[in-house]
C-alpha cells in the first residue's frame, strides 16, 4: 500500500475512532471502582490538549521557515503526535472499558506509524540537521526531553 494511502487511511480510522468514542461515552454504563481513575484520565487528556496545542502554535509562528528545533520541539521531536497519543490514551481511563481500550490501543499504533513515517519524511527532507536533531531531542520522551532540555540550559 502506497504511504499516502496509508496515512490517509489512518486519519480515516482515528476519525471513526473519536466519533465510536462518543457513541461509547452515551451507551456504555461504566461504575468505576477506583474513582481516581477518571481523575487521571483527564490529567492525561489536558496532558495531550496542552501538547497538540503548544505544537500547532509553534508551526503557525514558525511559518515553513525550516526545521523546528526550539520551543515544545526542544524537547519532543513530534509534541502534536505525542498530545494525540495521550488523548487516545486517556479513553482507557475516562471509560474504562474493554472496547475503549482496544480502541485507544488501535489509535495509538496508527499515531506511532505515522511518527515514524514523519522521522523519515524529514530526514529526507532536512537531511543531516535533522539527523543532528534527532540525537538532541528525543521522538516522544517527554519526561527524557523535558531532562535533556533542562541540562542543555
Amino acid at each position: 500500500m502506497k504511504p499516502k494511502v496509508k496515512e490517509t487511511l489512518g486519519y480515516v480510522i482515528n476519525a471513526i475512532s473519536i466519533a465510536v468514542f462518543f457513541f461509547l461515552l452515551n451507551v456504555l454504563d461504566v461504575s468505576l471502582d477506583w474513582p481516581y481513575l477518571e481523575y487521571i484520565g483527564w490529567i492525561i487528556f489536558g496532558l495531550g490538549v496542552f501538547l497538540i496545542v503548544a505544537s500547532f502554535l509553534t508551526l503557525v509562528r514558525n511559518r515553513g521557515k525550516g526545521l523546528i528545533d526550539w520551543g515544545i520541539y526542544s524537547v519532543v521531536r513530534h509534541p502534536m503526535y505525542m498530545g494525540a497519543i495521550l488523548v487516545f490514551l486517556s479513553w482507557a481511563f475516562l471509560l474504562p472499558h474493554w472496547l475503549t481500550l482496544l480502541l485507544s490501543l488501535i489509535n495509538i499504533a496508527i499515531v506511532y506509524g505515522f511518527v515514524l513515517q514523519a522521522d523519515r519524511r524529514n530526514i529526507e527532507l532536512f537531511g543531516s540537521e535533522y539527523e543532528v536533531y534527532i540525537e538532541r531531542v528525543p521522538r516522544l520522551n517527554f519526561l527524557a526531553g523535558f531532562l535533556k532540555s533542562f541540562r542543555r540550559g
